[in-house]
């Protein structure tokens, strides 16, 4: 597998992070559109959030063209190495993304334990709710991202070779 491939592989993940970051920043700064007495503060928030969701999905849909321009160009992109193969890169890869999101997930889901029991009669306003909503989601794909990452796998495999079938 050569260089600029495993940085694809890395600059989609990090496209996938970028955007929950983002979809979860955006939903945290929901309160300024609530307001709406600074309009100048949401106007940023939106172009903020639009140029990070820009960039995530520029990373998702060019990454071999990204990673070839980030990685040297010298004598090792020539060489190939045959000790792990694309697939077992990208379960590792889906593995440890998944990793990630459950540390994210499980440690936000302790601290709504500890403010339900702290406060037992607070009232919980819809920020606080969907940012709940969001955690719980998290720990679900990390989950799935986890414990599934070898059927993940599979199924891009043949969604790939059902493409490159129907293209012949």
């Amino acid at each position: 597998m050569k260089p600029e491939h495993v940085v694809a592989i890395a600059l989609r993940l990090f496209a996938i992070a970028l955007t929950l970051y983002t979809v979860s920043s955006f939903v945290g700064s929901a309160w300024v559109f609530a307001g709406g007495s600074n309009s100048g503060a949401s106007v940023l928030v939106v172009v903020v959030t639009v140029l990070m969701l820009a960039a995530a999905f520029l990373l998702w849909r060019f990454p071999l063209w990204i990673a070839s321009r980030l990685v040297r160009f010298d004598d090792s992109i020539n060489k190939i190495s045959t000790s792990i193969s694309v697939d077992e890169l990208q379960t590792i890869a889906f593995t440890v993304l998944g990793i990630y999101f459950l540390l994210k997930g499980v440690t936000a889901g302790i601290y709504w334990v500890f403010l339900f029991n702290a406060l037992r009669e607070y009232d919980i306003d819809p920020r606080q709710w969907a940012s709940m909503l969001m955690t719980i989601a998290e720990i679900l794909l990390a989950c799935f991202l986890v414990f599934g990452a070898k059927g993940l796998t599979v199924l891009i495999s043949k969604v790939r070779q059902a493409g490159r079938d129907n293209a012949l």
